[in-house]
């Protein structure tokens, strides 16, 4: 859920640059309208994208620096589009949305209006050097990987990032990670995940896992690809 705002009327500007505009294209699939969707949704969800890997948009220097954007697809009414969070975005409550279309005049939005959007899977890297503790119940952790069903008791590892007794190291790279971020429904989201990882024709490469994050949740799994 956000509310709709006003920018600073930066969006346009930085969406026309070049080098910006070619990887919207070539990363994220789409040509954006030259201008952006501002939705305020909280401290805590800004914050929490903050942590997460997303689709990355390199900055480059032209004259001056441009920050690196972090890109996460969602839904928006019926529209593919993506959430972005610039590198070096002044907001600390707000995010703003990119499509094809000018969504605030297509769907006659005006500020204060309330919107809902939900994200969608994609393929991203992770890394996280933890220490895992095998478990076998329904606990969860910051991280928890599953051998068993997420929605039962069962086998799992409760991963830590500091060293507790009876830890194991445990380090997690995934070069193809397929993930689903989400803030309630995990079961949806888990099945959403795994549609796409069908859909794709991609192999499950390992457990699933859950990250939680202060409000957000993720599902992650690793996958083989066409390209690895």
């Amino acid at each position: 859920m956000g509310i709709v705002t006003s920018g600073r009327g930066e969006g346009r500007k930085y969406i026309l640059l070049e080098e910006y505009k070619k990887q919207f294209i070539e990363k994220l699939g789409i040509e954006p309208f030259p201008g952006t969707l501002n939705l305020k949704v909280g401290k805590e969800i800004v914050n929490d994208l903050r942590k997460i890997n997303g689709i990355e948009v390199k900055g480059f220097i032209d004259d001056k620096e441009y920050g690196n954007v972090k890109a996460f697809p969602i839904k928006f009414k019926n529209e593919d589009a993506f959430l972005i969070l610039p590198e070096k975005s002044k907001y600390e409550d707000v995010v703003e949305i990119v499509a094809k279309e000018n969504l605030r005049e297509k769907y006659k939005l005006k500020n204060g209006d309330k919107v809902s959007f939900s994200f969608l899977p994609f393929i991203k890297k992770t890394k996280y050097k933890t220490y895992a503790l095998p478990y076998i119940g329904k606990k969860e952790e910051k991280i928890t990987i599953f051998y068993d069903s997420p929605f039962s008791k069962g086998r799992r590892d409760l991963c830590y990032f500091n060293e507790k007794e009876d830890t194991y190291r445990k380090t997690i790279v995934g070069f193809n990670t397929a993930s689903i971020i989400f803030d309630n429904n995990a079961k949806k989201a888990f099945l959403t995940l795994l549609g796409f990882i069908k859909e794709n024709k991609y192999s499950i490469m390992s457990p699933p896992r859950k990250v939680k994050y202060s409000v957000l949740k993720e599902w992650q799994i690793e996958v083989k690809t066409m390209k690895n």
